[in-house]
C-alpha cells in the first residue's frame, strides 16, 4: 500500500495528501451525508445543532492545521466531539466497559469536488455489540439523535444535498 511521501523536517513545501474513496465496509458502521454548504457553515450548523439537542460540544479538532504542522497539506477538515454528563451516567450504569464508545463524534471533510461530507459512527452497532439490552436501547436513542442533528443542520439549506 503506497501512502503519501514522508514529509521532511524543514521542507518549504508541504506534501499534498489526496483522499482515497471511502471504503465500502464503512457503510456497515458509519453514516454519511454530503452537502454543497462550505465547511465553515457545516461546522457552525453542527455545533448549533448539538447544542440545540441539549448536548455539549466537548472539543473540536482541526486535522488540516495539525497535518500542516507535520508538513502535510489536506483540504479543510474538522472533528467535533460531543456528549452530555446525563448520557455518560446512563452509559456507566449500563456497562462501564462501554466508556470507550463515548463521546460521539462528527467528522467533516471538504472533498475534491468542493462538496462537504459529514460522517459519524453508527451508535446502535457500537452499543449493541455489548450484548446488554440497556446499551442497545441507548445506542438506538443515540443513533436517532445523531441522524436528527445531521438532518436538521444539513438539509434545510439546500435541496442539492445528497444522502450517502
Amino acid at each position: 500500500m503506497n501512502g503519501p511521501q514522508e514529509a521532511t523536517k524543514g521542507s518549504a513545501r508541504p506534501v499534498a495528501v489526496a483522499y482515497a474513496a471511502a471504503g465500502q465496509m464503512a457503510e456497515q458502521f458509519q453514516r454519511a451525508r454530503k452537502t454543497a454548504l462550505p465547511l465553515s457553515a457545516v461546522v457552525a450548523r453542527l455545533r448549533a445543532g448539538i447544542v440545540a439537542a441539549d448536548l455539549w460540544v466537548l472539543h473540536e479538532i482541526d486535522p488540516q492545521a495539525l497535518l500542516s504542522r507535520g508538513g502535510y497539506a489536506i483540504r479543510a477538515a474538522r472533528q467535533i466531539f460531543f456528549f452530555h454528563p446525563r448520557l455518560m451516567a446512563r452509559l456507566l450504569e449500563a456497562d462501564p466497559a462501554a466508556l470507550l464508545e463515548a463521546p460521539l463524534k462528527f467528522a467533516v471533510l471538504e472533498l475534491a469536488d468542493n462538496t462537504v461530507e459529514v460522517r459519524w459512527f453508527e451508535p446502535l452497532g457500537a452499543f449493541a455489540r455489548y450484548g446488554n439490552a440497556a446499551l442497545e436501547a441507548f445506542g438506538k436513542e443515540l443513533a436517532v439523535l445523531c441522524e436528527e442533528i445531521a438532518m436538521r443542520t444539513l438539509e434545510p439549506e439546500s435541496s442539492a444535498d445528497a444522502h450517502v
